[in-house]
C-alpha cells in the first residue's frame, strides 16, 4: 500500500509516460523507417551465412521447373510453352515465399518466443510485416533471375520481350499483390495455430495448378476466372505469358490491362484488411497476452 503512486507522484509519472510516448509524424515515420529496413535486412544476408538454404531454394524448383518441361516436350507441345514454363516457375518462387515465409513466419515467431518481443516493442506489426514482404521479395528476386537463367542455358528457350517495361511492372504488380496478400496470411495463420502448416499446405501446390502454373487460367473454366480474381498468382502468370511469350497471347483469358487493374486493386484491398487483422492481434495480444503463448 505505500508503494502505490498516488496524487502528484501519479500526475508526475503519467506525464511523462505521454511526453515519452507522443512521438511527432517525423520521429514516427524514422521509426517506421528504421524498423522495416531492420526486419528486411536478415530475409536479404540470411541466404548468404547459410548457404545450405540457398543451395536447397534453388536446386528444388529448379527440379520442378525441369520435370513440368520434359512432361510438356514428351507430349509434343511448342516451345513457346516451355518458355512460358520457365517464366512461372521463376515467378512461383515469390509464391512459395509468401506461403511460407511470410504466411506461417508469426506463427513460428511465437514458438520461437520472438512474438512477444514484436507486440511489446514500439514498432507495430505493420512495419514489421512490411520489413519481411520487402526483404523477402529482394531475397528471391536473386533465386528468380537464377531460375531463368538455368532454364535458358538447359532448354535453350527464346523470348522476344516487345516492351521491357510493361514486362517489369507486370512482375512488379504481380509480386506486390502477392506479398500484400500475404500480410494478410501471416495474421490468419497466427490465429489459426495448430492448423497453420496445414494451411500452407493448402495454399501451395492446388494453388499453383489454379495460378496458371502448369495450364493456361484459360482451359480451367470458371475455376479458373475465379481464381483470377481472389489469387494474385493466377493474373500474374497469365499477364506474364503474354507478356513474355507473344505466340502464347491468345491464350490470355483478359487482356493485360485489365489483369494489371486485377492485381493493383488485390494490393490494396489485401494490404487493408492485412493492416486490420495485424491492428486486432496486437490489441489481442497485449490486452489478454493468450494469442502469445507457444502453441502446444
Amino acid at each position: 500500500m505505500g508503494s502505490s503512486v498516488v496524487g502528484a507522484e501519479a500526475a508526475a509519472l503519467i506525464s511523462r509516460i505521454h511526453e515519452e510516448t507522443s512521438w511527432s509524424l517525423g520521429r514516427r515515420i524514422r521509426h517506421a523507417f528504421v524498423s522495416v529496413v531492420a526486419r528486411a535486412y536478415p530475409r536479404v544476408i540470411g541466404a548468404a551465412r547459410e548457404p545450405s538454404w540457398l543451395f536447397f531454394d534453388l536446386v528444388f524448383p529448379i527440379l520442378g521447373m525441369c520435370s513440368i518441361v520434359f512432361l510438356l516436350r514428351s507430349r509434343g507441345v511448342d516451345e513457346a510453352w516451355i518458355g512460358s514454363t520457365i517464366w512461372a516457375t521463376a515467378l512461383l518462387s515469390f509464391w512459395i515465399s509468401v506461403v511460407w515465409m511470410m504466411g506461417a513466419q508469426f506463427h513460428w515467431e511465437r514458438d520461437s518466443g520472438n512474438l512477444l518481443l514484436y507486440i511489446t516493442a514500439p514498432v507495430g506489426l505493420g512495419a514489421i510485416a512490411l520489413g519481411m514482404a520487402i526483404g523477402g521479395a529482394l531475397g528471391v528476386v536473386i533465386r528468380a533471375v537464377i531460375i531463368t537463367a538455368a532454364g535458358v542455358l538447359l532448354f535453350g528457350a527464346k523470348y522476344q520481350v516487345a516492351d521491357p517495361f510493361l514486362l517489369a511492372l507486370v512482375i512488379l504488380a504481380g509480386v506486390a499483390a502477392m506479398y500484400s496478400l500475404g500480410v494478410c496470411l501471416s495474421s490468419i495463420f497466427l490465429i489459426s495455430g495448430r492448423e497453420a502448416d496445414h494451411l500452407g499446405s493448402l495454399l501451395n501446390e492446388p494453388m499453383q495448378l489454379l495460378g496458371g502454373v502448369y495450364a493456361p487460367v484459360r482451359s480451367m473454366g470458371t475455376a479458373g476466372v475465379v481464381a483470377l480474381g481472389i489469387l494474385p498468382l493466377a493474373p500474374a502468370i497469365d499477364a506474364l505469358r503474354q507478356v513474355a511469350v507473344p505466340q502464347l497471347a491468345a491464350t490470355g483469358i483478359l487482356p493485360v490491362g485489365v489483369e494489371l487493374l486485377i492485381l493493383l486493386v488485390m494490393t490494396i484491398v489485401f494490404g487493408v484488411i492485412g493492416r486490420v487483422l495485424l491492428a486486432h492481434i496486437e490489441r489481442v495480444g497485449r490486452a489478454g497476452g493468450k494469442l502469445l503463448a507457444r502453441a502446444d
